[in-house]
């Protein structure tokens, strides 16, 4: 392939001075070939000027990142160029993208966080009013409980949205190897239920991460259960290859397969008559969520055995796999 359209007539022009002197022929033979030379290198100039011209003519009409440059056929420099810029534009609209989405995401819960502070603190005011205004007919001790319950309800959601804020930092080196069946057997047993709550735990699963954000995790799903369950909830830990997996059932009325998604949303409510007196604040399904991702895991909703809801988080095992499997029988053990 000729690199510069110059080379030919140089080339040509050398030939010439081999051709035999007072030789009609060659001159005439040279001259032609002359000719035709500059007529190629005008042409192949030509041709690049048009094809850099196309590209710097788009280049200047783009207003948007979804613009493209025309691209040549071929490997030429043009082409090549031409390449280069058309993947750098995809880039940066990617990336302007995701900018976009997560700055939409931050509107929603910044908007969404305002609401639920603001309830509190409305009930708190008014509290304070009632008591200015009506001083001797004000029940101080039920004003008081009032008071304090609004209070623990802001702290609640103020906890819960610091968590929100911290969980998906980089942790790793926070990360440690720890026992699932051992943080969900000390969650399950840790207090009283409103329900029924049965258990099947495979012992040591290992896994690597933070205990006390993986306990968190347990103690969300498990509340968010036993919220929701009629008589019975049901946790299971076992191995599966080279994956942790835990089960919570309830027999509940389930959630529905359009709503699967949007109820690790923050400040999710499926059903309007659930009241934030049944407790949470409405973020513990997104904590979850977010602690599952930061350890590489997934999580998932799905349709109970029991008739409810079914969660699945599924986390990576720690350790080389040959640890995965010392005795299968050990592994079909259950906790009564």
């Amino acid at each position: 392939m000729i690199r510069s359209p110059l080379l030919l007539p140089v080339c040509l022009l050398a030939a010439l001075l081999f051709l035999p002197s007072g030789t009609m022929v060659g001159i005439i033979l040279a001259v032609v070939l002359i000719v035709l030379a500059i007529a190629a290198t005008w042409w192949f100039s030509g041709r690049r000027r048009h094809s850099l011209e196309d590209v710097r003519t788009e280049l200047a009409k783009i207003d948007d990142l979804s613009g493209r440059v025309p691209q040549p056929d071929g490997g030429g420099e043009v082409a090549r160029l031409a390449r280069t810029i058309n993947s750098t534009l995809s880039r940066l609209e990617g990336a302007k993208t995701e900018m976009d989405q997560a700055l939409e995401r931050q509107r929603r819960f910044a908007a969404d966080a305002s609401h639920e502070l603001r309830t509190p603190l409305a009930g708190l005011r008014a509290n304070l009013e009632e008591a200015q205004l009506h001083p001797d007919d004000t029940d101080l001790d039920e004003l008081l409980r009032r008071s304090l319950r609004d209070v623990d309800r802001l702290q609640a959601i103020i906890a819960d949205l610091l968590l929100l804020a911290s969980v998906r930092a980089d942790n790793h080196r926070l990360r440690e190897e720890t026992d699932l069946s051992e943080i969900v057997r000390e969650e399950v047993t840790r207090g009283a239920h409103r329900v029924e709550v049965r258990h099947h735990l495979d012992p040591c699963v290992p896994v690597e991460g933070i205990r006390g954000q993986i306990g968190r995790m347990v103690t969300n799903l498990l509340e968010n259960a036993e919220r929701h369950a009629r008589h019975t909830v049901e946790v299971e830990v076992r191995r599966s290859g080279g994956a942790a997996d835990f089960f919570i059932d309830d027999d509940g009325a389930g959630i529905a397969p359009d709503d699967r998604e949007r109820v690790f949303e923050r400040f999710t409510r499926l059903d309007a008559a659930r009241s934030r007196d049944r407790g949470g604040t409405g973020l513990g399904l997104a904590i979850a969520r977010d602690i599952v991702l930061a350890h590489d895991g997934t999580i998932e909703t799905s349709t109970s055995p029991l008739g409810g809801a079914r969660f699945h988080v599924r986390l990576p095992l720690a350790g080389p796999p040959s640890r995965w499997s010392h005795d299968p029988a050990a592994w079909d053990a259950r906790t009564p």
